[in-house]
């Protein structure tokens, strides 16, 4: 048989490859001021080397992006790589499977990347240990503890890699000398606050995901599905420029609380019939968010006063939310505005937006209305998610800022009609 067209073919596609150029949604004078930062954050907290392990806190300090990070694979696939970073260095190192030279080389502006080759096909877990260890011991090792490995950190509040992995690289880390202790706190501190760049990339999310709600007003018919109304939010949101985000966008009718947080199905909508698509959209894996009522028909009467008291919320937040004030303030003001309002179950608060990949959570710090002892203080660049529930959801993006806080969404805080009462 002849191979040569075959093998030339091949050699064309793999030169092409080599020849894209590498695209990064920051400038990467936004990467070394992260990195510069968390080291930072490290030497306050006496962490000689860090280990990254999250999706998110790579792409974040880095840009890598893939979509398959092994968190649930078969035992044959382990997840075996990591982004090591050192208090002392100023260079970072990624390890990842060696066929992931390109995709890295692609999306990630780390300075060092370390393939790990498999002794048996793919990659096991010692294959990664003697990699990673290989590293550890060279001449970048970490001397102010004055231990050959020092204090390692490690992010155990992530899901990769999974426990078993996590087990047999922390023992082999210990039994060279290493104390490895939980860096999770640190790494998503510094992440907390949002740079201009970042929150720009944000309001991109925001309009896409404005555009996917749009798109389902403008397409939303009785007896569609909820994942035809699905489909309807997601052609809009990728027309704008948005993308999946790391949940599953759902569309669904009835009480949003257990339904918003199911999965979309193939129930139909039927006249008269409350729903939510629970928007969300990303752009360069940085999240917005977006949730309204829908009623299939002329709103009872019930359903408009429910969706005015939930958007009411908005005006205390932009009344009340200052930078430097405790957000049990705030939530104190809240708490007051439900219960005078007449939804004294009414329920307010969020979480905080950034980069996140499937299958799930968007960033770290939480705030809910019945928390009263919370010590966090509002602070300009926090972006959060708002939520404000009475018994109907409405949701928007919030950026605090030092002038207030500001809403990113456009779409109307009010009950959106649709079908032939529209």
């Amino acid at each position: 048989m002849n191979t040569t067209g075959v093998e030339a073919y091949i050699r064309e596609q793999e030169a092409e490859l080599a020849r894209r150029e590498r695209q990064l949604p920051f400038a990467e004078a936004e990467y070394r001021d992260r990195l510069t930062r968390l080291r930072e954050r490290m030497a306050a907290d006496r962490i000689d080397v860090l280990l990254l392990t999250a999706p998110d806190a790579m792409c974040w300090l880095h840009g890598y992006t893939n979509r398959w990070y092994r968190q649930h694979s078969s035992t044959r696939f382990p997840p075996v790589h990591c982004t090591v970073v050192r208090a002392d260095d100023d260079r970072t190192v990624l390890i990842e499977p060696a066929y992931h030279e390109q995709l890295v080389r692609l999306t990630s502006c780390v300075d060092e990347f370390i393939g790990v080759e498999g002794t048996a096909g793919e990659p096991t877990v010692t294959d990664f240990v003697h990699v990673l260890t290989a590293e550890l011991s060279g001449p970048r090792t970490p001397s102010a503890s004055g231990r050959p490995y020092g204090r390692i950190g490690v992010e155990s509040w992530s899901s990769v890699p999974n426990p078993a992995v996590a087990q047999v690289v922390a023992s082999a880390l210990t039994a060279r000398g290493a104390t490895v202790v939980d860096a999770s706190a640190a790494v998503r501190g510094v992440r907390r606050i949002k740079s201009p760049a970042e929150i720009a990339v944000i309001e991109r999310a925001q309009a896409a995901c404005d555009a996917g709600v749009r798109h389902l007003y403008a397409n939303a018919r009785p007896g569609m599905t909820e994942l035809e109304a699905w489909n309807q939010l997601m052609t809009g949101v990728i027309a704008a420029g948005g993308e999946p985000t790391a949940m599953h966008e759902t569309v669904a009718a009835g009480p949003p609380m257990p339904v918003l947080h199911g999965l979309s199905s193939r129930r139909p909508i039927g006249p008269g019939e409350l729903f939510h698509p629970d928007a969300a959209a990303a752009v360069d894996r940085y999240h917005a968010r977006l949730t309204r009522p829908f009623s299939m028909g002329e709103p009872p009467k019930a359903l408009t006063r429910l969706t005015e008291i939930a958007a009411g919320a908005y005006d205390v937040v932009l009344s009340t939310a200052r930078v430097g004030l405790p957000f049990r303030e705030l939530h104190r003001a809240l708490r007051v505005y439900f219960a005078e309002s007449g939804a004294a179950d009414g329920w307010a608060g969020g979480y905080e937006l950034g980069v996140s990949f499937m299958p799930d959570w968007v960033g770290e710090f939480c705030w809910d209305i019945e928390d009263g002892e919370i010590e966090d203080v509002i602070e300009a660049g926090l972006v959060t998610n708002f939520e404000s529930c009475a018994f109907v959801a409405v949701v928007d993006t919030v950026v605090f800022e030092e002038t207030g806080p500001r809403f990113l969404s456009s779409v109307p805080r009010e009950t959106l009609v649709v079908g032939d009462a529209r």
